[in-house]
């Protein structure tokens, strides 16, 4: 019985390690875990459909962005979507296939007037982002300073009561156009929110990027079901 038990251990194992770890964040519209908790979104149904076709055994691990995306360089097995592709971020993953486009902008209370007609006019408020986005890093190589200019936050729940109770902490924050436009339909007062200034991002796209270590056949097996299924 011993014997047999543990033989079974190892096959659970041996089955667990090759299951692709799918690491992402909640991210509407683009992907997120509906009331009935299952991952759901334009990007999430992509990824279903590319991973299904590939014939790929994998697990979502929903988490905040700066886990997934600490947890898919440290494990072999990983892979992370929607990530950004930028030029700090080419050589931590492979590039398997792109998502979509997007467009990331400054938003701030209706009721209160800002000056932003530049990317530089934002430095004289305090903006609140998710560490280790694509806002984040952009941000930073264009000469913004955490705690100075930039407000570390681990999600972009409540927001509008973090500008609105936090007056002189945090002045404006940092959302992808859709997703705000997804947060106006859900929460009402997202609504007392507009946007005051859209980051030039010069074109860059979503990604599902896998770990550099992750075996190149089944790299392979997921770019050819991508390729199978969206470029015809």
């Amino acid at each position: 019985m011993r014997l047999w038990l543990l033989v079974l251990s190892f096959v659970c194992f041996a089955s667990n390690a090759n299951t692709l770890n799918v690491m992402t964040e909640d991210f509407p519209d683009f992907q997120y875990t509906n009331h009935e908790g299952v991952l759901v979104g334009s990007a999430a149904e992509k990824i279903k459909a590319v991973l299904n076709k590939a014939e790929v055994d994998y697990t979502f691990s929903v988490n905040q962005w700066s886990v997934s995306y600490n947890a898919a360089q440290r494990n072999p097995n990983s892979c992370i979507f929607s990530i950004a592709r930028s030029d700090s971020r080419e050589k931590l993953f492979d590039w398997l296939f792109p998502i979509s486009g997007f467009t990331t902008s400054f938003y701030g209370l209706r009721s209160k007037k800002y000056n932003i007609e530049k990317l530089d006019d934002a430095l004289q408020y305090k903006t609140a982002v998710i560490r280790q986005n694509f806002s984040h890093l952009y941000l930073k190589e264009r000469g913004f300073e955490e705690d100075r200019h930039l407000i570390m936050i681990s999600s972009f729940d409540n927001v509008f009561e973090l500008l609105a109770t936090r007056k002189g902490f945090v002045d404006l924050v940092i959302l992808s156009d859709v997703q705000f436009e997804h947060k106006r339909t859900t929460e009402r007062k997202t609504s007392l929110l507009e946007k005051k200034y859209t980051l030039k991002n010069f074109g860059a796209q979503l990604y599902f990027a896998c770990n550099k270590a992750l075996a190149p056949r089944t790299k392979e097996k997921i770019v050819e079901a991508y390729k199978a299924l969206y470029q015809k």
